[in-house]
């Protein structure tokens, strides 16, 4: 099977959409013949063969225009030109937020009509003010028109199929497909949490707005000044616009000491860094799956995150705690020194957390679901 999939970020980089398309690649290029085409904002090089897949990165003079949306009139010269080549059995296209997604949808049905089309929206659609609501509502105008062009739309979470079926789409033309983890060891080995000098705290992630940082600082807060807890680290990995007025916001709040930075991490650092901690945090106001908390249980570490979009979804699994949004600092505080004491563990875990090798085979069932059915009509 020959399989295009498209993606609108760097498919290199760290983050939700980007490590779906990176994990669905490297293991369908196991057994079939895969192409990601996809912008290049990073100005990396044009083509490159990356864990038995290529990439290939159309750059735009608007690559980091942001008031454009991701318009991307070089993708649409390239197809032209190049469609011929890439000659898919099945195109997989990712992002609802982004126009170049939407174009190209556009693009490649106007030249062949036939090859079928999976869109994976990554539909997060939390809009809190007006503004945000109306420019939403105009964006989803033209954005939606790509649903009846495509063959299934694949969702991660209820949640963001509930969001997709509010813009207009059939509950029976969705499929719910949750992402994967890279492995699954819920054991923790030589864990000893109460000999330890700090209770270590984690966030992973993008530093913006709508990921809660700010409320995991003002839950730390609570914890050193109010709770009279002084053992206690937390580490901050990540980067993004708001990293600056974090930092100062520790200054601010007196627990620089407690806070530690860093930028993303590798992999295998990473993996390292979540099973060495006691409790992972994510406050978030919105997520269309969370998958740094699939991660933090897959392996063995107790999360608490908020009782919000589809992260709620996460709350029957062992060793995952809720709070209340928008959070109350005290009560995050106490529900830290609550898991960290008692010690419940993780485990065992529901089938909603699967390795990635898992996921890709129900993608790729998918794909000779939708083929078998064409080649029937």
């Amino acid at each position: 099977m020959k399989i295009l999939i498209v993606n609108y970020l760097e498919t290199t980089s760290p983050g939700g959409i980007s490590k779906t398309v990176y994990e669905l690649a490297k293991n369908l290029s196991h057994d079939h013949e895969v192409t990601v085409l996809q912008p290049n904002p990073s100005k990396f090089e044009a083509e490159e063969i990356n864990n038995g897949f290529k990439i290939i990165r159309v750059s735009s003079r608007f690559d980091n225009t942001k008031y454009l949306y991701g318009l991307n009139l070089e993708m649409f010269i390239y197809l032209k030109n190049h469609y011929n080549e890439l000659n898919p059995d099945i195109i997989h296209v990712h992002g609802y937020h982004h126009l170049m997604p939407i174009e190209t949808i556009h693009t490649i049905k106007r030249m062949d009509p036939d090859t079928p089309i999976i869109f994976s929206p990554h539909l997060d659609v939390v809009r809190g003010r007006f503004v945000g609501r109306y420019l939403w509502n105009i964006y989803n105008l033209i954005a939606r028109t790509v649903f009846p062009k495509s063959a299934i739309i694949t969702s991660c979470s209820n949640f963001e199929s509930d969001n997709i079926q509010r813009i207009g789409v059939k509950k029976d033309k969705i499929v719910i497909i949750p992402h994967g983890v890279d492995i699954i060891d819920p054991v923790k080995d030589i864990k000893q949490r109460n000999s330890k000098d700090d209770i270590n705290i984690l966030y992973t992630g993008h530093l913006i707005p709508r990921k809660g940082v700010d409320y995991i600082l003002k839950s730390l807060q609570s914890l050193v000044h109010e709770k009279g807890v002084k053992n206690v680290l937390l580490t901050v990995v990540g980067d993004g616009p708001e990293k600056n007025k974090l930092i100062k916001m520790a200054n601010e709040m007196d627990i620089e000491n407690h806070v530690q930075w860093k930028s993303f991490l590798s992999r295998e650092e990473l993996i390292n860094l979540i099973r060495e901690s006691d409790i992972y945090l994510l406050l978030s106001r919105s997520e269309a799956y969370g998958i740094a908390v699939a991660e933090a249980l897959a392996l063995g570490t107790p999360c608490i995150i908020s009782h919000r979009t589809a992260l709620k979804e996460f709350a029957n699994e062992n060793g995952c705690y809720t709070v209340k949004y928008p959070p109350e600092p005290g009560e995050v505080a106490d529900l830290v020194l609550k898991t960290y004491s008692e010690d419940n563990g993780v485990g065992p875990l529901s089938e909603r957390i699967r390795t990635w090798n898992e996921v890709s085979k129900d993608y790729e069932e998918l794909y000779r679901n939708v083929l078998s059915e064409i080649e029937n009509e």
